[in-house]
């Protein structure tokens, strides 16, 4: 067996990474989009000015990744623009079968606005999401995400990383707190 592989998360990983965003976070709105939406969301992803992120790979298979942003809103701003046609067919499909879905997407595209985040400053980062597969967690794979994720930040100069965190995960809470992360509030 090869050695776990530390790499920039690209596009080939993004069916990877929505199967592991749905394994990793179910019934949440992301994942209730599906598949298809949440491969195109993966696929854009690193080919944003904005969204970076690295992949945990062993034999080609995606054993776990991180994502992230330095801009939120102008990651929105720019999936949209770019990706309209790729994200629209899906998401048409999933609204058509749940019309509760539409209301939900308007709500997410509004996120930018309740978070405090300095904007195209290049100052901080939003880590969106970190996902393990599930035969793999305690065995080092997500700390070693978050030491590439937090390395990639000081290079690129950012003071600051915030995530947001369900209230009831206190799995998830305990995990970032290890690397430093305090409780900022609620939104």
């Amino acid at each position: 067996m090869r050695p776990l592989l530390i790499t920039p998360l690209t596009a080939e990983y993004a069916a990877q990474a929505a199967r592991l965003h749905i394994a990793g976070q179910p019934g949440t709105f992301l994942t209730a989009l599906g598949p298809d939406v949440l491969t195109v969301v993966y696929r854009a992803l690193p080919q944003s000015a904005g969204g970076f992120g690295f992949a945990a790979v062993n034999n080609g298979k995606l054993l776990g990744y991180v994502s992230a942003t330095t801009g939120v809103g102008g990651l929105f701003v720019e999936m949209t623009a770019r990706r309209l046609p790729e994200l629209l067919p899906p998401l048409l499909r999933r609204y058509a079968q749940s019309p509760a879905l539409a209301l939900r997407s308007a709500q997410t595209a509004l996120y930018p606005l309740f978070v405090h985040e300095e904007e195209g400053s290049g100052a901080s980062a939003e880590l969106l999401s970190i996902m393990v597969e599930p035969a793999a967690r305690s065995q080092g794979v997500g700390g070693l995400l978050m030491v590439a994720f937090l390395q990639a930040c000081r290079n690129r100069g950012l003071h600051a990383v915030t995530v947001t965190v369900d209230a009831a995960n206190d799995g998830a809470q305990r995990f970032y707190a290890r690397y430093g992360f305090e409780f900022a509030g609620e939104y």
